[in-house]
């Protein structure tokens, strides 16, 4: 008898156990998802949800035989009640220790408050990384294509709907095709209206090739962009500066002047350690 409750007593703690694994990585996984972590590694993360799916399917099993184990103590235990001549025979049932579950709900309570602002501190220091790497990426990248993008900026005097270039046209899905940018937009100025900027590319219309757009100054990033052109680039150094994956790319001619403002989305998702070794040699090369 004894020896049967205790195998129900281990099988429900071990399910217990599992149960509450497989409920913690869910939340640490809902967490990694909707706060953007970069914690775990794509193979880290697979070893995580393979340990998630044991948990479930052991607890699931797990809970499964603890009811058939109960069902049985149960039926043994309303025939022994039967059974049973004098009331006096019947064992005294033990109170809950209702204490030490408060205190075990308490510490995993604890260890999740402080798995998540650990994770929050770690996933910063590893954005931040990621950022430093990515600017160093693109400042290097603009270095072997930015005398390309000078020339075809050069080679447009003013900016009109049917200005774009063939080589403009082959830099920009370069840029595109990199796997650390998500796109890319080249900004000039309109000389005859200072509200208004020329954006290449236009939106995409079917049956018409790749050409500028214009549009007025309304956001206070089409503001930053306008000061730039203008000559005044604190503003957009500023931007440079932010925590954001986005880098704002000036187009001098050679006098100095800024002809045009290449604004380049990055890739939040890319994995940088790949990138690890370019940007090391991006950075020693200033």
């Amino acid at each position: 008898m004894r020896s049967r409750v205790k195998l129900l007593s281990l099988t429900v703690g071990a399910t217990v156990v599992l149960l509450t694994i497989g409920a913690f990585l869910v939340v640490l996984g809902t967490f990694d998802q909707y706060l953007g972590w970069d914690i775990f590694s794509p193979e880290t993360e697979k070893i995580l949800w393979a340990l998630f799916f044991t948990c479930l399917s052991l607890g699931g099993f797990g809970a499964a035989i603890s009811i058939v184990l109960g069902l049985q103590e149960v039926v043994k235990a309303l025939r022994r009640m039967i059974e049973a001549a004098r009331p006096e025979a019947a064992e005294p049932v033990p109170e809950a220790p209702r204490r030490s579950y408060a205190v075990i709900l308490a510490v995993l309570l604890v260890l999740l408050m402080t798995t998540v602002a650990g994770g929050n501190v770690a996933n910063r220091r590893i954005e931040a990384r990621r950022l430093a790497t990515f600017k160093l990426i693109v400042r290097d990248e603009m270095r072997q294509l930015g005398p390309h993008l000078k020339s075809e900026v050069a080679s447009i005097p003013v900016p009109c709907r049917t200005c774009g270039t063939p080589g403009l046209h082959e830099l920009h899905h370069t840029l595109d095709e990199l796997s650390f940018c998500r796109s890319s937009v080249l900004y000039m100025p309109d000389p005859a209206n200072e509200m208004v900027l020329w954006r290449y590319p236009a939106a995409a219309e079917e049956g018409k090739p790749p050409g500028f757009e214009r549009l007025f100054i309304a956001s206070d990033v089409d503001r930053a962009l306008k000061q730039a052109l203008s000559g005044d680039t604190a503003w957009i150094d500023q931007m440079n500066g932010a925590p954001a994956f986005e880098w704002n790319q000036m187009i001098r001619d050679d006098g100095g002047k800024v002809r045009a403002v290449l604004k380049i989305f990055g890739n939040p998702d890319e994995s940088y350690h790949e990138y690890q070794a370019v940007a090391e040699a991006a950075a020693k090369r200033g």
